[in-house]
């Protein structure tokens, strides 16, 4: 198949490629049903299942902390998190290559199936009091979550969905907006398993699985109504091991993609530090309330309204693709360099100066676009190439929480620990920028595309779909 250089919109069927080990992904157009592409639908689907995830992961959270100790709850959760990360980096390949073999919405019903699965369990063991006896047997219920592909094959799914409805030049937009959701609902859905624990006491169970059930259930529905079939392509199955590998595919031919990706992932969860260290420098209970709120609320704000007017501004007048990725490009670079102006700038004068912290750390909040823009720099439809950017973040994550837990004293107020590791993000900032300035393939598209004029009509772009 061949792409139309000349139109503003490639359809579905002018798909790029769909996994790194496929030569061209073929749509299953045999239904003449041409569907306009509304991306609320997406984003309602997206909303459900983030809080569906924050859900799911405070309910297992709380019940660890009523039944364990301080210390072994500190020690089961990290060991969790150490599970999930490599469990999800073995299956990944998989159920991402039978995402482009079978369809996008089988894959995500499957992992819906799996965490219900994994919940339900989790409840029949709880009331028999097993979990009470052994806590390895809730190690291995996540882990059943995790096999089923879990939170981060979803992730990946979901951008891919964006990818194959959206063209090229306007889904950094879909996948900052996505990004700035999954910030909320994961954090909504923790509040009402918190809340439902605070008005239900005794019946704390048997009110948040009715609750959990039914969101579950409706993110299923919604699912299956709302969203359509895109890309498919049955005839390049591979075997399973071929599949299983295939994020190592991903990495040969996108390697500096992928080490941008992961050296930026290394820095998120610093933020926890930069409100603990806003605290210690305030001194004032209103500035410990504004450093608890603001970070969140400032990075959530920026990829939902922010990152998102900027690139329809940038695309009021129709430009080459090109154009677009290389100034997606060039905001990823000026978030990067906020960012480490913003930290150096705190790491000098954070402990003398209240209000020059407060002004300088509240920069680094907007500059959450990067993860956005690594994402969207790669005009592919490859569910394997998006699941393998989702688990890479991940595992970005997972070290980077595993540094903090080791390095960090949450009971000292000694600056010099908040400077060593500021020095140490910036370092990771400054990486990811190198990284992404020798990346020579991310802003690359096909010769055929090179050409094709974009605008903000392409979200009024028809794609063919398949029911």
């Amino acid at each position: 198949m061949s792409t139309q250089g000349s139109e503003a919109s490639p359809s579905a069927e002018t798909a790029t490629e769909t996994s790194p080990l496929l030569p061209r992904a073929e749509v299953n157009d045999a239904s003449s049903d041409n569907r306009r592409w509304n991306p609320s639908k997406l984003f309602l689907t997206a909303v459900v299942y983030f809080l569906h995830r924050g859900m799911y992961n405070q309910f297992v959270s709380v019940y660890i902390i009523l039944q364990s100790d301080r210390d072994e709850h500190l020690y089961l959760r990290k060991y969790m998190n150490m599970l999930r990360v490599p469990l999800s980096l073995l299956t990944i390949g998989s159920w991402s290559h039978f995402a482009d073999v079978w369809g996008r919405k089988p894959v995500m019903l499957i992992s819906m199936m799996g965490t219900m699965l994994s919940y339900l369990v989790f409840v029949l063991f709880q009331q028999a009091e097993f979990i009470q006896k052994d806590f390895r047997v809730y190690v291995g219920i996540v882990a059943l979550d995790c096999l089923f592909g879990g939170s981060i094959a979803f992730n990946g799914l979901l951008h891919t969905y964006i990818a194959d409805c959206a063209s090229p030049g306007s889904r950094f937009k879909h996948f900052s907006a996505l990004k700035g959701l999954s910030m909320v609902f994961h954090v909504g859905g923790a509040q009402l398993t918190i809340l439902l624990l605070i008005l239900a006491g005794q019946k704390y169970l048997i009110l948040s699985m009715i609750t959990y059930i039914f969101v579950a259930v409706l993110n299923v529905v919604l699912i299956v109504w709302l969203l359509p079939e895109t890309i498919r392509s049955p005839a390049h199955k591979l075997p399973i091991l071929k599949a299983a590998i295939s994020p190592a595919m991903v990495f040969l031919r996108q390697p500096w993609s992928i080490l941008a990706l992961f050296v930026y992932s290394l820095t998120p969860n610093f933020d926890i530090i930069k409100i603990r260290f806003g605290i210690i420098c305030s001194k004032d209970s209103f500035f410990s309330q504004w450093y608890f709120i603001f970070p969140y609320a400032a990075s959530a704000l920026a990829l939902l309204l922010l990152y998102p007017t900027i690139e329809i501004l940038y695309q009021r007048k129709p430009r080459p693709l090109q154009s677009v990725l290389r100034f997606t490009r060039r905001l990823a670079y000026t978030c990067l360099s906020l960012d480490v102006f913003s930290t150096v700038t705190v790491v000098s004068i954070a402990a003398s100066n209240r209000i020059a912290h407060l002004v300088f750390d509240a920069i680094s909040p907007f500059t959450v676009a990067i993860a956005p823009a690594i994402y969207s720099s790669v005009p592919s439809h490859s569910a394997v190439l998006f699941g393998s950017f989702s688990v890479i973040e991940a595992l970005g994550g997972m070290f980077s929480n595993m540094f903090i837990l080791r390095f960090f004293d949450w009971g000292s107020d000694d600056v010099t620990q908040y400077r060593l590791l500021y020095g140490s993000l910036a370092i990771c900032l400054i990486l990811t920028g190198l990284l992404l300035f020798v990346d020579s393939t991310g802003g690359s598209v096909d010769e055929d595309d090179s050409s094709a004029v974009l605008s903000t009509r392409d979200d009024e772009e028809t794609v063919t779909l398949n029911s």
